[in-house]
């Protein structure tokens, strides 16, 4: 695991940049136009799942080995501490918070193999 800590750290990092500038931007739109619920929901389904993906590209890019393990690492992670979170608010996993995780796991997955299959460009 110690092998794997600067590539994770460093995408857990990049998850935290791109959620926080992302949510910042939409909160924007949201303060300047009515939106529903619905498209509120969605959105933060894919702010976070695109954040999860990032986060598996950058880990594989710097460790250039087992992407589909660090996805799992990375999504391993960000799902637990959605789950942490969807049960000290609403007391239950819901369908909602259980969509996320599994969006969360895919891209995440998806991310970490695409890191590795791309060449680095540069130094």
């Amino acid at each position: 695991m110690q092998f794997y800590k600067k590539g994770v750290i460093a995408g857990l990092l990049s998850l935290l940049g791109f959620v926080v500038a992302s949510t910042m931007l939409f909160g924007t739109i949201m303060t300047l136009t009515d939106i529903s619920d619905e498209i509120v929901i969605i959105a933060g389904t894919l702010i976070l799942s695109v954040g999860c993906f990032i986060a598996s590209y950058v880990s594989t890019q710097i460790i250039r080995n087992n992407g589909l393990l660090q996805g799992f690492i990375i999504s391993g992670i960000v799902s637990s501490l959605l789950l942490v979170f969807c049960l000290v608010v609403n007391r239950a996993l819901t369908m909602t918070c259980f969509e996320k995780m599994v969006c969360c796991t895919l891209l995440s997955m998806i991310g970490g193999i695409k890191g590795i299959n791309t060449r680095k460009t540069g130094k």
